[in-house]
């Protein structure tokens, strides 16, 4: 028998499936988290020109035009018509934009080291809503990944916290008191896994994340409209910056082509193929990777405390993988000795 011959069995066949599902499944997290930990240092230069209100549409404009044209010129025009009905792309879209403005207002009205101590714990509202929505058991294994996450994103945060004050030079020891925007926070993380879970129910399987990320990216566009005009109104937003300085308008262009429109492409494409279980715990290594990133472009020194953090969580997210590896080959194993 060749040393091909078993990929050709049924086992063989199923098992090759599941290993490249998993590589392009693992691929599309990590670039996500790559492109989020770039997110946030951006995302601190932007806000130094824009408001949060004002520079998410913004973003969001770009990113449309950026995945429509890729689009079109990959799949035809034709593709830019939604195979769904308008009204599931408008809820869809509407969970987008809900995530970015409660997470904006949470982070508005929190303390930035309470909103990364609140965001750590997305493996646990993740695995909350899939539960409430789909009825999915957890995972093999999630418990005790979800803990090693927890415990590094913890490390992180209180050794951020012990290093004396914030860049505004409040006291870090006022960091962990409730000021009235943790539930938003939390909602804001839910809004997102709701888009996550239903951009996948909702499609058929043969629509391409590309496709399902560009509507519900355009979608989402009066819907931030709409909000940031509230925000206008009600006083929480100021007049629109609409003469930036030209570094500015660069470090836009980058966070809306990648962190907003690629980054989006490839979360989804991660849960298409490992759940969003497992995307909750990829979460915690946005701000991992977003420490690398600012020590190598924008010289910011990381604490230990972080880099010990981030290698904990990792290894959460490590140990997931092996359990799902073990699971799958378990499987294939019972169904090939099945008579």
């Amino acid at each position: 028998m060749s040393a091909s011959a078993p990929s050709s069995t049924p086992s063989g066949a199923a098992l090759a499936t599941a290993r490249r599902a998993a590589l392009i499944g693992t691929g599309g997290y990590l670039v996500a988290s790559v492109l989020w930990g770039l997110n946030l240092p951006l995302s601190a230069a932007l806000l130094k020109h824009f408001d949060p209100f004002w520079v998410s549409p913004l973003r969001y404009l770009v990113a449309t035009v950026l995945l429509g044209g890729l689009l079109a010129v990959s799949l035809g025009p034709r593709q830019l018509r939604s195979p769904i009905p308008l009204w599931r792309v408008a809820v869809l879209s509407l969970c987008v934009a809900g995530f970015l403005v409660l997470y904006n207002l949470g982070l508005y009205r929190t303390h930035p080291m309470t909103v990364a101590a609140l965001s750590a714990g997305s493996p646990v509202y993740v695995a909350v809503v899939s539960r409430l929505m789909t009825g999915a058991r957890l995972e093999r294994g999630f418990w005790g990944a979800t803990v090693l996450t927890l415990i590094g994103a913890g490390i992180a945060v209180m050794g951020r916290a012990q290093a004396g004050t914030t860049g505004s030079g409040a006291p870090m020891g006022a960091a962990f008191s409730l000021q009235g925007g943790e539930v938003l926070v939390v909602l804001g993380i839910c809004s997102w896994t709701v888009y996550s879970i239903l951009a996948q129910r909702w499609f058929t399987p043969s629509t391409g994340q590309l496709r399902r990320t560009y509507l519900t990216t355009i979608g989402a566009l009066p819907w931030l409209m709409l909000f940031w005009a509230g925000a206008r109104a009600s006083g929480l937003a100021g007049p629109p910056n609409l003469s930036p300085a030209p570094l500015p308008v660069v470090q836009l262009l980058v966070a809306a082509v990648f962190c907003t429109a690629l980054a989006t492409v490839a979360w989804n494409t991660g849960v298409s193929r490992l759940g969003i279980q497992t995307g909750g715990l990829w979460q915690n290594m946005v701000p991992v990777f977003a420490v690398l990133i600012s020590l190598l472009f924008f010289g910011v020194q990381p604490l230990a405390e972080q880099l010990i953090g981030g290698t904990v969580v990792l290894a959460g997210v490590l140990y997931m993988q092996w359990q799902r590896a073990r699971t799958a080959r378990a499987l294939l194993a019972a169904a090939a000795a099945a008579p």
